[in-house]
C-alpha cells in the first residue's frame, strides 16, 4: 500500500462551558451555522496543540482540554473529514471573534432542545445529541471532582 492514500482531513471542535452553557459561534461564510469553536488542523500537527490554536485564534480564549468527547467522521463538503471532539474549561481571556465569526452566545442544554435561542442544524452541523454527551461528561467529571 502507498503511503500517499493513508489519510483525509482532521478537524478540532471544542465544547467550552460556562455556568452550564456552551459557547456556539456563528459562521461568516456558508453554511451559516452556529457551532462550537474549532477547524482543520494543519499538516501534522498534533490535535491538542490544534484545538488550543483553533480556539484561541477564534475567540481569544486560553483553555485547558479536559478530555476527549467523541470522534467523527463523516463528509463534509464532499470530502471525508474526522473531527475529535474536546472538552475544554477556560483558563483566561475574554472573547474576541476573529473575521471568521459574526456573533457568540452562551446557550445551555433546555435552550437547545427549545431551538432558542439558537436553532441546530443537524444537516449541516452538530446534533443537539452531540452536546448531550459533553454534558454526560461534565456530570462524571463533576462526580469525580475533576471538573
Amino acid at each position: 500500500m502507498e503511503h500517499n492514500n493513508y489519510t483525509h482531513k482532521v478537524a478540532v471542535t471544542a465544547y467550552i462551558i460556562k455556568q452550564n452553557k456552551y459557547l456556539l459561534l456563528k459562521r461568516n461564510t456558508k453554511p451559516c451555522i452556529w457551532a462550537p469553536p474549532g477547524g482543520r488542523l494543519f499538516k501534522d500537527e498534533d490535535p491538542n496543540k490544534g484545538i488550543v490554536r483553533e480556539i484561541k485564534e477564534e475567540t481569544n480564549l486560553e483553555v485547558e482540554i479536559l478530555a476527549p468527547v467523541d470522534v467523527w467522521f463523516g463528509d463534509w463538503r464532499g470530502k471525508p473529514l474526522m473531527s475529535i471532539d474536546y472538552l475544554v474549561k477556560i483558563r483566561a481571556g475574554e472573547i474576541k471573534l476573529s473575521e471568521e465569526h459574526s456573533e457568540y452566545r452562551w446557550v445551555s442544554i433546555k435552550e437547545l432542545e427549545k431551538g432558542d435561542p439558537i436553532q441546530l442544524d443537524p444537516q449541516l452541523g452538530f446534533r443537539l445529541e452531540d452536546f448531550k454527551k459533553a454534558n454526560r461528561l461534565i456530570n462524571l467529571l463533576s462526580e469525580a471532582n475533576s471538573f
